[in-house]
């Protein structure tokens, strides 16, 4: 199933939601014994959004702020384009910080990555909303298996800004 079909069938119920693209690009390193020596590349290329703009608008409900993604991951040294599914959350007012949270499987293992950008405050978004910390864990094992940081390119804001769209 292509990345567009999956999004669409995600959306199928006839309200109004919304999805927009976005890549991060940056690099990785394995933990000790985990894999290759050294940096590697991170990129991923995700489309997220909602299938309701009104329960992801609503502080009232449990999906507020809260949006699916599915896409695909290069982890240098793991995988190249792997597809991933999780969700994208918006903690502004919360904890000050967006969660990036995505599984995807290589040779039969599965992965999760958990990726924030923190302490977004008015004063500093131009450095918070571009950089990512994030993690990325063995599942059947629970195992930490490498830590990265990755950035959204201030170069390709209009791509990112243009990509959004009432689905």
């Amino acid at each position: 199933m292509s990345r567009i079909a999956a999004v669409r069938e995600m959306l199928g119920d006839g309200r109004v939601g919304f999805l927009i693209d976005e890549e991060m690009r940056g690099t990785h390193h394995f933990v000790v014994d985990r894999g290759v020596a050294g940096e590697q590349p991170f990129v991923f290329r995700v489309t997220w959004g909602s299938k309701h703009l009104g329960k992801f608008l609503n502080p009232m409900d449990a999906e507020f702020m809260t949006a699916f993604l599915r896409g695909t991951v290069t982890v240098g040294g793991l995988c190249e384009e792997a597809e991933c599914a999780g969700s994208l959350e918006l903690r502004y007012f919360t904890e000050a910080k967006i969660r990036y949270t995505f599984d995807f499987e290589v040779a039969g293992r599965r992965y999760r990555y958990v990726g924030e950008k923190r302490d977004l405050r008015p004063w500093n978004l131009h450095r918070t909303h571009t950089t990512c910390f994030g993690t990325l864990t063995d599942l059947a094992e629970g195992d930490l298996i490498s830590e990265s940081i990755t950035r959204f390119r201030l170069a390709t804001a209009p791509a990112f800004l243009t990509s959004f769209r009432l689905a």
